[in-house]
């Protein structure tokens, strides 16, 4: 038996596992041992329990850890450095230069009305001309390619530099995108990513020296992307975060100071906790929902917001989500001053008396932000139920002072590019600065993929948020940009006209499409789109949304069109490696039938475990499953009489019976469960099955529900 197969044997072993080995022979802590692995704590945990089979690049690297000196088989070597992308806390943060530069940064009088005005031309970011007849020059000959599909199951994490950077609605992490390219396009090649969304695709390609095209109808999207790409000079960079940052040091006290109460100094505001006034449906009497639905746990993990509780005034039992709002009021605040820690107290007569000042100070701004009522959509109405029906209604007053007064100055930063690096660090603020980042006792803000009115916010303090951000895209310069190689090329328009591309003409397509009706991308775009200044052209849009008008029908349409784009300019006997996730059985059949009318081959479905490890997963029983990887082939000439997939009886029972003795298991990291079977994954595997054998799927809340009725009875 060859040491690869030992040591997987073992890992699957619980008794007798060598990551625990590993660990104990190096000395090293789960979360240092996942870093060296490339891989997060929550994977490297379920490796060492032997609830999950590790990778083949994980055992590869497990081997050279433990005994640099011995060669492994030539199916498990290590991928070389290029997949290896630089994971939070795997080095000390290289301390970035906080002094103001001896010559200021080169600055306009006056603002220029958007920053991507000199950065986009005729739809092409950048030197897109230049770049496009470049890539298109050197590239002419078809690049080497594989005759089968890979067939391994991939997992990559968030965990990375790159990932943390910029958010965005999905993004699959770019080192799990690069090891699939460098094994279709082992010496290189031309990557097109059709729906590119942030870009990742971008960030593996150029990180492995290949040239890449990224398409995306978001122009915010594209924004991103166009930033994940560049190379950036961080000295310059970070110097120019702190000189706008000392252009409004007197702003910055004058919206977020308080006073010390243990020390009576001057201190500044972290954040302030607001809490809606809700109307009891019982008696009609109002009350601070913050006063009376907590529930404290003996760690902060543990505490909660309760959902029922009885009304303070008349003790009848009401739930939260039902009852009126009223006015949203401030409940208390954090500052940080003589203490290490953050110190939280309810308001003072100071702090309610600057945010009564604010309210005042807002109108000299107007001009500094966007502002217009929103329209309609899907997830567009949820806000404008709760009165938020405009853009700046999204921000309290003095956070929209604060970002106005940001804006301004990156506005002014004479560099173009300069000022989209700098702004790039702004749009990453997205809704952790708006109303709707929901207060958790843990700390942190998370950015979801709809718009919800919380009915307790977290109003962070603007200029420390942006400086803590702009630090985190620093990293990710500092680490994967400045190793990029290659040419890339970003580009705004629809998937479903690639008119600029000529016939055969690229070698890889690696695209994460929008997922039915599960994320409304023009809609939650509208953000940063409304600072920016140019917004998405839904007609084209690739989605179900019932504000648009589309449903399956449309979006099977839209997607047949994309994916034939696609099909015309891939070259013969090349790859798409599409990357989806759905729950519903009409969207899989849609794009199945799209697919395959658009002349593809599916040869391969498996899994691209995206390892998130959220709280919600640990404690959430419906949270979708893990993302699969179509493996399409362009084998000939595409045939619009080609037979559309129409799907036999699921049977759930049998799926069961062929994973005996193989069931996920999902252990919970954070809060205190015992370990259980992973229906996501699970389910994840039986779509796999099901779409490979012709067979039909059910949702996922009754897969779940028939799936534990069946392990249960056994």
């Amino acid at each position: 038996m060859s040491m690869p197969e030992v040591i997987t044997r073992r890992a699957l072993d619980p008794s007798s596992n060598p990551f625990a080995e590993a660990r104990e022979r190096l000395n090293l802590s789960h979360k240092e041992l996942a870093e060296k692995l490339n891989s997060s704590f929550y994977t490297l945990m379920r490796w060492e329990r032997g609830d999950q089979a590790p990778t083949a690049d994980a055992l590869a690297r497990l081997m050279n850890l433990l005994d640099p000196s011995k060669q492994v088989d030539e199916h498990l070597q290590a991928e070389p450095r290029d997949v290896f992308f630089a994971s939070t806390g795997a080095r000390t943060r290289e301390k970035l230069d906080r002094s103001l530069p001896d010559q200021p940064i080169p600055m306009l009088d006056q603002p220029r009305e958007t920053i991507i005005g000199d950065l986009v031309d005729d739809d092409l970011w950048g030197d897109g001309d230049l770049a496009l007849a470049d890539i298109l020059s050197r590239c002419d000959a078809p690049a080497i390619t594989r005759d089968t599909p890979f067939s391994e199951e991939v997992s990559a994490g968030k965990n990375t530099y790159t990932y943390d950077a910029h958010t965005y609605h999905t993004k699959v992490p770019p080192q799990g995108i690069a090891r699939i390219i460098s094994k279709y396009l082992p010496e290189g090649g031309v990557v097109l990513d059709p729906f590119a969304g942030s870009g990742m695709t971008g960030v593996a390609a150029k990180y492995l020296g290949y040239d890449v095209i990224l398409n995306e109808l978001s122009p915010a999207a594209c924004f991103i992307a166009h930033n994940f790409l560049k190379k950036v000079d961080t000295q310059e960079y970070s110097q120019t975060v702190n000189q706008i940052l000392e252009n409004l040091t007197e702003l910055r006290a004058k919206l977020y100071s308080t006073d010390c109460r243990e020390c009576g100094a001057n201190a500044e505001l972290q954040f302030t906790v607001w809490s809606y006034e809700l109307e009891c449906n019982h008696c009609h009497e109002e009350f601070v929902l913050w006063d009376h639905c907590r529930k404290y746990g003996k760690t902060v993990r543990e505490h909660k917001l309760l959902r029922k509780f009885p009304c303070p005034h008349c003790g009848n039992e009401v739930n939260k989500s039902y009852l009126k709002r009223r006015d949203a009021v401030p409940v208390f605040v954090g500052y940080k001053c003589c203490s290490k820690k953050i110190m939280e107290h309810e308001l003072n007569d100071m702090d309610r008396q600057r945010i009564s000042d604010v309210g005042e100070l807002l109108d000299s701004f107007r001009d500094g932000f966007p502002n217009f009522e929103l329209p309609d959509g899907v997830n567009l109405n949820q806000p404008k139920r709760h009165g938020l029906d405009s853009i700046e209604k999204f921000y309290t007053p003095r956070n929209l002072i604060a970002c106005a007064a940001i804006w301004k100055e990156i506005r002014r930063i004479e560099n173009p590019d300069l000022a989209a690096a700098v702004g790039f660090a702004f749009t990453s603020l997205y809704q952790r600065v708006t109303r709707l980042s929901e207060y958790r006792f843990w700390g942190g803000s998370g950015n979801t993929a709809n718009f919800n009115v919380p009915q307790i916010s977290n109003e962070s303090n603007v200029f420390i948020t942006f400086e803590r951000k702009a630090k985190s895209i620093a990293d990710h310069f500092l680490t994967t940009a400045s190793s990029y190689g290659g040419r890339s090329l970003v580009r705004t328009g629809s998937a479903s006209d690639l008119s600029f591309l000529p016939e055969n003409s690229v070698d890889l397509i690696f695209t994460d499409p929008p997922f039915g009706g599960n994320i409304n991308y023009s809609e939650m775009n509208i953000l940063w789109e409304s600072w920016l200044g140019k917004f998405t052209d839904a007609t084209s849009e690739a989605i179900m949304n019932r504000s648009q008008g589309k449903g399956v029908d449309e979006y099977q349409k839209l997607m047949t069109e994309s994916l034939s784009e696609a099909y015309r300019v891939l070259r013969p006997g090349h790859w798409m490696v599409l990357v989806f996730m759905n729950s519903s059985e009409k969207v899989w059949t849609a794009l199945r039938n799209s697919i395959e009318s658009a002349g593809f081959s599916i040869e391969e479905i498996n899994i691209f475990d995206k390892q998130h490890g959220t709280f919600k997963q640990f404690v959430s029983d419906n949270t979708a499953g893990a993302d699969l990887m179509l493996h399409c082939k362009k084998l000939g000439a595409p045939t619009n009489a080609r037979k559309l997939y129409q799907p036999k009886i699921s049977d759930i029972a049998s799926f069961l019976e062929s994973c005996e003795g193989s069931l996920p298991i999902l252990p919970f990291l954070h809060v205190q469960r015992e370990a259980e079977i992973d229906y996501r994954t699970l389910y994840s595997r039986y779509i796999a099955k099901s779409l490979d054998e012709d067979l039909s799927i059910v949702s996922f809340a009754s897969f779940r529900a028939e799936a534990a009725r069946i392990l249960e009875s056994r």
